[in-house]
């Protein structure tokens, strides 16, 4: 899709907008259109231009059709008119009026070969003011006023060397381009009228558009079926590529998940046994391919139908731009599934390719990578953004030396959307197939017009911000980063004050253990005082024992030896039983007295003398 710059004048209250017809690119194309664009041509021809020669009748009848293939959108300050092959944009400083707008008369002069438009301005008094980046202005035709500085601005300004209202309302930035919210524009193709060199007789607008490689197919698509899940557009040739680049953007702020973004910011969602994607190294420079790729490669390149154009001047911008839009599908496929494809491998590479899903042109590097990024972050599993940088410099080494990985690549992608179901074999009919023509043939694509991409795509690498996605990404990263602070401190205070919950109970517990520890120490010396208590008393029981059995020896001294053995012996035996009685007495001395116990040695003393 190329740009073409738009003169214009202000005049009171309108803008007249002078915008030149981009030339023919080919007319290959023209055999592909359907038959009833060659019919409505050659009707109109023929209203056209009445009494002047044959000659000019079929001049302008050869070109009306294209004079007439048109789509225009318009916003408050902003107007994009695609003429045929070509888009022009137009920003305005000054506030279009829309509030009346029914109907819009373009005006073409055959001799000058150009389109003019006037459109109405609301008053400088409520328009708004020109400013900064382009000025402000409200849309729907309401203007805004110009805010003026207060009086504390104003006694500041008399002090620092700050800009005056005019120098800072009349104050350009050229180096900073003016955003437009593409999806705000406006369709108004229903609303104009074509007027021929200030005829009478007025012609609506007409629908015929090319899309595919190089924009050389139009009319209806050729397949029956169509992956309509994938594929939002089922007839290219009626919307202009400005109206498909609206609807992608509009689909793409529908489906982007601010919380599944979130989640892939901290950290991706890696299933347990799998690598992780940031980590992985393609290894672009080892490949090999199968017979079935060979024998499809075969069969491909010998398909020379349709006539190559690598070199037209208007047409190779968009196509190296949508091989670079293919490539970067392939490279989040492979670092995200370690160059082993799976059965959404075939998804994967179309979801993430604006052309065919939308089939739609780029002129610039800038926006395929805008556009990668954007589906990035809003269809597949992973959605981070250093993800996908990692990605464009993955595209940036294929593109350095990689002929034949890319090829390979390419190869597996055809056999990927031939046996998927739903079947995506449109897209390799109206892209794939004509892509590895272009890529396989030095002549139209040399190693040193690849190491050219490479180098063009490493320089816009370093130019896309974040901001530039336009889906709030530097907005939900900044509310993530609050909340995460905010639970930090939550924590912080609840790990704060449990501390000192924790001490009171620490000293309660200390508490406890003292008493617990006093009493055990109490009862300690309780039963050590008893203990000692009832060894004394044994020590006393033996020493009246040992006296009573001396005073018996010394009585039996005068008796017979036989009769002093047998006392002895029933003696000792005896000793023996009031020994074990006193020791099992001092074991359980907590059940018996001290008057039991003496008794019981008195009765063994009166039994050892009988």
């Amino acid at each position: 899709m190329l740009n073409g710059q738009i003169a214009h004048s202000y005049l009171e209250n309108s803008c007249t907008l002078l915008i030149p017809r981009p030339p023919a690119l080919n007319q290959t194309s023209k055999l592909h259109q359907p038959a009833a664009a060659a019919a409505a041509s050659s009707s109109a021809g023929e209203e056209l231009r009445q009494g002047a020669g044959s000659g000019v009748v079929e001049a302008e009848a050869l070109h009306v059709d294209r004079i007439r293939n048109c789509d225009i959108f318009v916003d408050a300050h902003d107007l994009y008119f695609y003429a045929d092959v070509k888009l022009y944009k137009f920003h305005s400083h000054r506030t279009f009026d829309l509030r009346e707008l029914k109907t819009l008369l373009i005006k073409f002069n055959t001799t000058e070969n150009h389109y003019q438009i006037c459109l109405r301005c609301l008053p400088l008094s409520a328009g708004a003011q020109e400013g900064p980046g382009g000025g402000r202005g409200g849309g729907g035709g309401t203007g805004d006023t110009a805010k003026q500085w207060s009086g504390r601005k104003e006694y500041i300004a008399t002090f620092l060397p700050l800009p005056t209202l005019t120098d800072a309302t009349s104050a350009h930035l050229p180096d900073k381009e003016h955003l437009v919210q593409e999806w705000k524009l406006k369709r108004i193709t229903d609303q104009c009228q074509l007027q021929l060199d200030g005829q009478e007789r007025t012609y609506k607008l007409t629908n015929n558009f090319g899309y595919g490689y190089a924009s050389k197919y139009s009319g209806p698509l050729d397949t029956s079926e169509l992956d309509k899940a994938t594929c939002r557009v089922s007839d290219p040739y009626r919307m202009s590529p400005i109206q498909r680049r609206q609807e992608r953007v509009v689909d793409e702020m529908k489906r982007f998940s601010r919380e599944q973004y979130k989640i892939n910011f901290v950290e991706l969602q890696v299933p347990s046994g799998h690598q992780n994607p940031l980590r992985y190294k393609p290894k672009i420079y080892e490949t090999s391919m199968t017979q079935e790729q060979a024998h499809l490669l075969h069969n491909i390149s010998r398909e020379q139908t349709r006539e190559q154009q690598p070199c037209d001047v208007f047409r190779q911008n968009e196509i190296d731009c949508g091989l670079i839009s293919i490539l970067l599908a392939i490279c989040y496929d492979v670092r995200t599934t370690n160059n082993e494809p799976t059965c959404e491998s075939g998804w994967t590479r179309s979801i993430l390719c604006p052309l065919y899903c939308y089939f739609e042109q780029f002129d610039n590097y800038r926006d395929v990578l805008v556009a990668f990024l954007r589906r990035m972050i809003t269809y597949p599993l992973y959605r981070n953004f250093e993800l996908g940088r990692q990605c464009v410099r993955d595209a940036i080494e294929v593109l350095k030396g990689g002929r034949n990985w890319l090829i390979n690549q390419l190869l597996l992608t055809h056999q990927q959307f031939a046996s998927s179901e739903p079947s995506r074999d449109s897209f390799n009919s109206y892209y794939l197939e004509d892509y590895i023509r272009y890529v396989t043939s030095p002549s139209a694509c040399s190693d040193e017009h690849m190491r050219l991409l490479a180098r063009n795509l490493k320089n816009v690498l370093m130019d896309v911000k974040k901001q530039h996605l336009g889906l709030g990404v530097t907005e939900i990263e900044t509310e993530l980063i609050k909340e995460l602070m905010q639970e930090m401190r939550i924590d912080a205070g609840s790990e704060g004050s449990s501390p000192q919950q924790h001490g009171h109970g620490d000293d309660e517990l200390d508490l406890d253990n003292d008493t617990s520890g006093q009493e055990d120490e109490t009862t300690t010396d309780d039963d050590s005082v008893i203990t000692d208590s009832f060894d004394s008393m044994d020590m006393d029981m033996r020493l009246i024992e040992n006296e009573i059995v001396y005073e018996d020896d010394e009585e039996d001294e005068d008796g017979d030896e036989d009769d002093d053995e047998d006392g002895d012996g029933d003696g000792a035996d005896e000793d023996d039983e009031a020994s074990s009685s006193s020791t099992t007495t001092s074991s359980e001395a907590e059940g018996n007295s001290v008057i039991e116990q003496c008794s019981n040695s008195e009765t063994a003393a009166s039994t050892s003398t009988k």
